[in-house]
C-alpha cells in the first residue's frame, strides 16, 4: 500500500534531483570536478556523522562483511559516476546531460529482472522505452 509519506518522499526526491544540476552547473563555473566531489562528500559525512552522534539512527550489529563490501562498492561507484557526470555538466548544457542520464531506469530494470528476479512487466518496459525514445528525440534536437 502506498502511503502519503511515500509520495512526499518521492516528491522531495524528484524536486531535489531536478534542481541539483542547476546548482552543480553554477558551482562548476568556479570549482573543478574533484573539488566539488570532495566538498559534497564532506558535507554528507558531516551530516550523517551528526545524525549518528546524536543517536537518531540505530546502528545494527552483526552485519555480514559481504554487505559492508556492497556498501563500500556503492561509494566507489557513486564517486566514479559523479566524476563523469560533473565533467559532462561542466562541459555542456545541463538540459542535454540530464535527459541522457534519464535512461538509467532501463539499466536498473534489466538488472532488477536478471539479478533480483523481479517480474518482466510489459507495461513497465514500455514506459521505460518511451523515456528512452524521448531521450533520443532530445539528442536529435541538437
Amino acid at each position: 500500500m502506498k502511503t502519503p509519506s511515500l509520495y512526499l518522499s518521492l516528491i522531495i526526491t524528484v524536486s531535489i534531483l531536478g534542481s541539483l544540476p542547476i546548482l552543480e552547473k553554477i558551482t562548476l563555473a568556479k570549482m573543478n570536478v574533484t573539488q566539488m566531489i570532495f566538498y559534497r562528500s564532506l558535507s554528507q559525512t558531516i551530516i550523517l556523522g551528526l545524525i549518528v552522534w546524536f543517536g537518531t539512527s540505530a546502528t545494527p550489529t552483526g552485519i555480514p562483511i559481504r554487505y559492508t563490501a556492497y556498501a563500500l562498492l556503492q561509494g566507489i561507484a557513486i564517486t566514479v559516476m559523479l566524476f563523469f557526470y560533473l565533467s559532462a555538466i561542466k562541459t555542456t548544457d545541463v538540459s542535454l546531460v540530464n535527459p541522457v542520464i534519464a535512461a538509467s531506469p532501463l539499466i536498473t530494470y534489466v538488472l532488477a529482472v536478471v539479478i533480483l528476479n523481479e517480474p518482466l512487466d510489459f507495461v513497465r518496459l514500455s514506459g521505460i522505452m518511451l523515456v528512452v525514445g524521448g531521450i533520443i528525440l532530445i539528442l536529435y534536437s541538437r
